[in-house]
């Protein structure tokens, strides 16, 4: 959950719900990004990783029982408060656009060192070998700017993913921002909401 103050939570307008309880791993959304951006399975701006685990629970007459979990989370760059990749390009060729708060690259000053790449905690900032770049997620730019969602986002056979401003986006799901595998979001604050399996849920209380 959150731990940060609503002034930074606020910095993003823009980002992602993501249903961990709905998302079954399939990568449609992997494959729509690839074809977007027209970039190799490599590139994808997007991933899809999965986690399973569990929890012994007591109940009050003393039994216990195993409660299990797995499940998959779908993640792309989360255009975050505090871009730890952003502060650590020294060319200053990433940068969050006004009014939407999502990331870019200027191309033009990149020079494809990859010190954005290693600071990214979620590890979704990429480069291409090709050209030499960062490669980053901006939620399809163009085509939102058209009133369409991202291709990831249409792609999904499981309305599993979910775009928009985050106060929308929270009064919908919530306010969880980070469930395993990824890191605690007050790192970064994320723009991103989280719908996690119930299981999970009470395995973290």
């Amino acid at each position: 959950m959150w731990s940060g103050g609503d002034d930074e939570r606020n910095n993003v307008p823009y980002g992602f719900h993501v249903d961990a309880v709905r998302c079954v791993g399939c990568r449609a959304c992997v494959d729509a990004c690839c074809a977007q951006c027209r970039v190799p399975d490599e590139l994808s701006c997007r991933t899809v990783t999965s986690y399973e685990g569990g929890v012994w629970e007591e109940a009050p007459d003393g039994t216990c029982s195993l409660i299990l979990f797995a499940y998959f989370i779908s993640v792309s760059c989360l255009h975050c408060a505090r871009p730890a990749c952003m502060a650590a390009c020294t060319e200053e060729a990433l940068r969050k656009q006004p009014g939407t708060g999502l990331m870019s690259v200027v191309t033009a000053l990149c020079t494809g060192c990859g010190d954005c790449a290693r600071a990214c905690p979620y590890g979704v900032v990429k480069i291409d070998p090709r050209h030499g770049v960062a490669v980053i997620c901006d939620a399809c730019a163009a085509v939102i700017e058209a009133g369409k969602q991202p291709a990831c986002v249409e792609a999904c056979p499981e309305d599993a993913l979910h775009f928009g401003e985050m106060r929308d986006l929270r009064a919908a799901y919530g306010e969880l921002a980070s469930i395993p595998p990824l890191p605690p979001a007050d790192a970064t604050y994320p723009s991103l909401v989280l719908t996690a399996p119930p299981a999970l849920l009470s395995a973290l209380r």
